[in-house]
């Protein structure tokens, strides 16, 4: 006999079914209900144990009901395992699929493939029902395709399990079948709640128990003749159903409201009982009376939002009595506001329960999983053995994963190379720790060994899985792993992770036995092993349950079930998010499903069913609270968009027309609330003291709060001083603690170099870290900025080198320079990049397909440059050369170091010089190779930002302060050692090596060629300083007309030569006003650096500081907003 009770959500439910229930009796409930259920009979029933009662699911129910009777000896298949067999189904029948070709492998695309099989089989609709089907749909259309597609996959899929396997839904249906052989069942009585819609399966699940049990009893919320019944539709269309079931059985049934007298449910906040009544009428009627059991709050933002509820909740601990049991959060948008929840909850000591399914993917022990297929695949880059190592599974101890790591990243170690000991960068290490590294190299490579050799000789999927299972089993001892992993998660308070550890190797066991089960005796590739495996890992959720009962439950509408409780927290009243927008994302959308509805055809959920059952989940939910009911929306999300209430809040809001709508708690700035928790509390006091700063006076709560920090809590207030009343200040070393960090040995004289000198004018702080302190920069072995500069100065000094024969000018006609041609300096360089370049750091500039992508370009970049330097020379006068001209103490060097006097003693500056021409008449002309976009600019100079080139041209003029030096020099250097006295500058410029790159778009096409060549060597021209006299501008650039292609000059139509450019042609007055200038900022940036000048004070010139590509950005705390933060402004 069928018994169908109804009544709405101000029914207590719970006691009217334990109150009736005798003898031996089953309560049928949704999966995710069961516990709420038991907890809910113990507390009704007064009891501490279930005898003669069992709260069980549709699936338990099955599963209890074919072990009682006895089943077919098949094996059954679960979702996952589903999941994986599509996936291999899909990827086979690719070629066959019209319109989701192309979708094979996407993990979505099998996901939803799989409900829809799933939801199909609810539906009792099996394939062999689809060619009708689709007999009623028109040709080509787009709706026909899609079900030809997914027949062709639900087809394959049957004939792939039919005889061998059982998935869920046909257990369910076996269970259907044999229910008539249990006497379990026969001896029962039956109640079903919690249910709002019956699927057909379902249906006929409840028909057999009706049909065999002593009694079945369905208990739904349902209301009729109400102003708010449109939200009964759906249970009442469930009832209806029910009645014409127990018809067809010949069943007698019967149909009553549970009286309300006897099971009304009278919440404490009489207020509340209006929103059970009044949500969802039509229309809805107002709350006259006080109602201070409801808040309602406009917050600013999910992060005001979330604070806003934890100090809400924290009120009700403290002040109203409440435990965590009694308080449930809901918030439908867990995907976003999760997290923060989560977050802002424990600084407010509030650890809730977050009541949703969580990805695998993302486990050590999974993505071990997912390497060790990369790697069998022959995927061995530095990623996939990194990512081995980094899952602390291999054996290898922290320190030597994270230095087998960036030795990996740093040389790029990839493919056979980590057979091989490694050989590369061995003089950058100690020789223990390279050998180090290169046993923990031994010890992975021994365990892929271990792995990969068995796979080789496995065939089948049974044996390829045995394999997996004996080498994380045995050889890795994963199991031994886990355990550690997880003492360790739970020592630090890590809980949910620590319950994810325990249930890792369950889980990949039973995906394990799932595969061998489905296809076990196939003889699938690793790539398709792969595919099949991910996408098992991919379908796989992980639910948990709550620790202890007593906990805060944060969940979402459908998913989070919960008892009667004291206070509800609304979260997220969002428009689309309360109640959720019904997503039409799925193989068939909502127009589909409805054009097959009105053909008769019901083979899956509606979206108007869904939005229905989220309906009625928002009215069950917000009926739930006894005495508080909290409400909240944000007007904007975390990117700033427009966020609008949604029509539930509305409502609310016209219920209860005398509650006032709140802000947030750091909207109001009301100091008791911002203070309601110890840690949170501190992050407000800091807001409130940094707004005193600006002039706005702390309140007395702020004043309280700060003395109680400051007794309880000093560390933490001390922190946030530190941070307020931070302020740069000019920092200095002690000279002798200054020459114990920046002296190299135990030479009197303190040695920089130009480009150290330049880095200490544009911020001593930054010089400081790195020739002080010397932190050690990671660097990858590829081809970047510094190893190009490297090979083009090295293929250019070659070149010049080559070229230069001794006791022949340079200028001289019968010299290399002026006799080669384009071809023979194009094949020098093709031979210097073959051989010497081919060399240069072990290999690098052909260690793979990007290296010698980059290798060739660089090649052209030399080939053009070698050229155009050797046409400048063939059109000026040069007499001597000096290549990589070492400026410096010792012997060898070509010039004598700069020698700078200062208080604290003597600095030399050393270094080297590209390239030094002697030009005749005794005039020196300095050239700097650069990569980058270098521009000389004489402010910057004379500032210390641009320092090198006038460096140079000092030193290779002769620096009156080191004839000291060269008198210890001696005689050493040869006929290098000259007087240098006499020689006079001509210029000194940079020397742009870099491909050019110009927009030819408006050019005329006929003058095409010439505009180009022209543009070429005008990227090449010189850019720097040089002295207006007629023999330096005849020795440098030729005879010429118009513009130089050489240097920044022009030759007006009277014959007067003019700089192209502010500053570029200089007077020898001008010239050595510069050098004075230059000079002095360079004694007084010494004296600075000498005396132990540390602050951090970035200079700044145009748009570029010196901060722009520091890599202490995040080391000195320098920021504008800060007092005493500002730049040095060069110009």
């Amino acid at each position: 006999m069928l018994n169908i009770y109804y009544g709405r959500e101000h029914i207590d439910k719970d006691k009217f079914i334990f109150g009736r229930v005798q003898g031996r009796t089953l309560v049928l409930v949704p999966d995710q209900f069961t516990l709420q259920a038991e907890r809910n009979a113990f507390q009704c029933l007064g009891v501490q144990g279930l005898m003669d009662l069992e709260v069980i699911s549709p699936s338990r129910l099955g599963l209890r009901v074919l072990q009682e009777v006895g089943g077919e000896k098949v094996s059954r298949l679960d979702k996952y395992g589903r999941h994986m067999l599509l996936s291999k189904i899909i990827a086979e029948e690719k070629d066959h699929l019209q319109v989701f070709r192309g979708l094979e492998n996407k993990a979505a695309f099998i996901d939803l493939m799989n409900d829809l099989i799933s939801e199909m089989k609810q539906y009792n609709t099996p394939p062999e029902a689809l060619p009708e089907i689709l007999n009623k749909l028109e040709e080509k259309s787009i709706l026909k395709e899609k079900l030809k597609d997914v027949q062709l996959i639900y087809e394959r899929y049957e004939q792939s399990i039919a005889g061998s396997f059982i998935d869920t839904e046909d257990y369910l249906q076996h269970c259907i079948q044999r229910i008539k052989d249990s006497k379990m069942i026969q001896h029962c009585e039956i109640w079903v709640y919690g249910f709002d819609y019956f699927a057909p399966q379902n249906l006929d699940l409840i028909g057999e128990l009706i049909a065999r049990a002593i009694h079945v009893n369905v208990v739904l919320t349902y209301s009729q003749g109400d102003r708010d019944s449109e939200i009964f539709e759906l249970t009442g269309a469930m009832i209806r159903k029910l009645e014409q079931l127990s018809e067809g059985l010949s069943k007698p049934y019967t149909t009553q409201q549970i009286r309300e007298t006897d099971y009304f449910r009278q919440p404490a906040a009489p207020e509340l009982s209006a929103i059970e009544t009044e949500l969802f009428a039509i229309p809805a009627r107002k709350w006259t009376k006080k109602a201070e059991a409801v808040t309602l709050v406009r917050a600013a933002n999910p992060y005001a939002e979330a604070e806003t509820a934890a100090a809400y909740i924290l009120r009700l601990l403290r002040e109203e009595g409440l435990r965590y049991r009694d308080i449930a959060v809901i918030c439908n948008d867990l995907e976003v506001r999760g997290s923060i929840l989560s977050r802002v909850f424990q600084e407010y000591g509030l650890h809730p329960f977050m009541d949703r399914k969580r990805s695998i993917l993302h486990n050590p022990v999974i993505s071990l999983h997912v390497y060790l297929m990369q790697m069998a695949r022959g995927r061995l880059n530095a990623d996939t053995v990194v990512g081995l190592i980094k899952t602390g599974l291999m054996g290898l101890s922290q320190d030597q994963a994270e230095q087998l790591e960036n030795y990996a990243y740093k040389f790029k170690i990839r493919g056979s190379m980590w057979k091989k000991p490694f050989a590369k960068g061995a003089g950058d290490y100690l020789p223990e720790e390279f050998q180090e590294i290169n046993q923990a190299r031994q010890q992975i490579v021994e365990a892929m060994v271990a792995f990969s050799e068995p796979l080789k000789t496995a065939e089948t999927v049974k044996e390829k899985i045995a394999v997996f299972y004996d080498y994380l089993k045995n050889h890795l001892q994963v199991p031994e792993h886990i355990q550690r992993m997880m003492e360790e998660q739970n020592q630090k308070g890590y809980y949910e992770q620590a319950f994810e550890m325990t249930q890792i190797w369950k889980i990949l066991m039973e995906l394990y036995d799932q595969l061998v089960t489905v296809l076990g005796s196939e003889r699938l590739s690793l790539d398709q092993l792969e595919t099949v495996l991910r996408a098992g890992f991919e379908s796989v959720e992980l639910g948990m349950l709550p620790a202890t009962i007593d906990e805060i439950i944060v969940g979402t509408m459908q998913r989070t079930r919960t008892g009667q409780i004291q206070a509800l927290v609304v979260v997220g009243a969002n428009d689309g998010i309360l109640p959720s927008a019904v997503s039409g994302d799925g193989i068939l959308n909502d127009d589909e499903k409805m054009a097959l509805y009105n053909r008769s055809v019901e083979m899956c959920k509606l979206d108007e069913l869904r939005a229905m059952e989220e309906k009625m989940a928002l009215y069950r939910t917000l009926a739930k609270p006894e005495r508080y009911l909290f409400v909240s929306y944000a007007v904007s999300d975390n990117d700033g968009r427009e966020l609008k209430p949604s029509t539930v809040f509305n409502k609310l809001t016209a219920i209860f027309p005398q509650v006032e709508i709140r802000r947030d708690i750091i909207s109001q700035r009301n100091p008791l609330l911002l203070l309601e928790s110890r840690n949170n509390g501190v992050k407000h006091l800091t807001e409130a003291l940094r707004k005193n700063l600006e002039g706005e006076p702390v309140r007395d709560c702020f004043k309280a709060a700060l003395d109680w920090y400051r007794l309880n809590e000093g560390d933490s207030l001390r922190q946030v001083e530190e941070g307020l009343f931070f302020k740069i200040r000019e920092e200095r070393m002690n000279t002798a603690l200054a020459e114990q960090l920046y002296k190299r040995d135990e030479r009197r004289e303190l040695s920089l170099s130009p480009s150290r000198l330049e880095k200490f004018a544009r911020c001593p702080f930054a010089h400081f870290l790195s020739y002080g302190l010397r932190p050690e920069e990671k660097r990858v072995f590829e081809i970047a900025g510094r190893e190009m500069g490297d090979i083009y100065h090295l293929c250019l000094m070659r070149l010049s080198e080559h070229l230069t024969e001794k006791g022949i000018p340079i200028t001289n006609p019968d010299s290399k320079w002026m006799t080669m041609t384009p071809a023979e300096c194009g094949a020098f360089v093709a031979d210097f990049m073959e051989g010497e370049g081919a060399q240069y750091k072990e290999g690098l500039l052909y260690g793979g397909n990007e290296e010698s992508y980059k290798a060739g370009r660089m090649k052209r970049v030399c080939t053009d440059a070698a050229w155009i330097l050797v046409e400048h020379v063939q059109q000026g006068k040069i007499q001597e050369v000096f290549f990589e001209a070492e400026f410096g103490q010792a012997s060898r060097k070509s010039f004598p170091p700069i020698q700078v006097k200062t208080a604290l003693g003597s600095v030399l500056i050393e270094g080297k010089i590209d390239r030094v021409d002697m030009l005749p008449g005794e005039y020196v002309k300095i050239i700097d190779y650069k990569s980058g976009n270098e521009k000389f600019d004489l402010q910057e100079a004379k500032a210390g930002w641009r320092l090198q080139l006038m460096l140079y041209l000092k030193a290779a003029l002769g620096d009156p302060g080191a004839e000291a030096g060269k008198q210890e020099a001696g005689s050493a250097r040869g006929e290098n050692e000259r007087s240098l006295s006499e020689h006079r500058p001509a210029g000194a410029f940079y020397f742009k090596l870099d491909e050019p790159i110009f927009d030819a778009s408006d050019w005329d096409s006929q003058a095409l060629q010439k505009k180009v060549q022209a543009e070429f060597r005008k990227s090449f021209k010189l850019d720097g300083i040089l002295v207006d006299e007629p023999a330096v501008l005849d020795s440098i650039a030729g005879e010429f007309e118009g513009s130089s292609d050489i240097v920044p000059v022009r030759r007006n139509k009277d014959g007067a030569i003019v700089g192209t450019g502010k500053d570029k042609l200089l007077t020898s007055e001008e010239f050595a006003e510069l050098q004075q200038a230059v000079d002095q900022k360079i004694t007084e940036l010494c004296s600075q650096l000498g005396e132990g000048r540390v602050d951090v004070s970035p200079g700044k010139s145009g748009n570029e500081t010196a901060c722009t590509y520091c890599m202490y950005k995040s080391v000195c705390k320098f920021d504008v907003a800060f007092e005493g933060c500002a730049y040095r402004v060069v110009k």
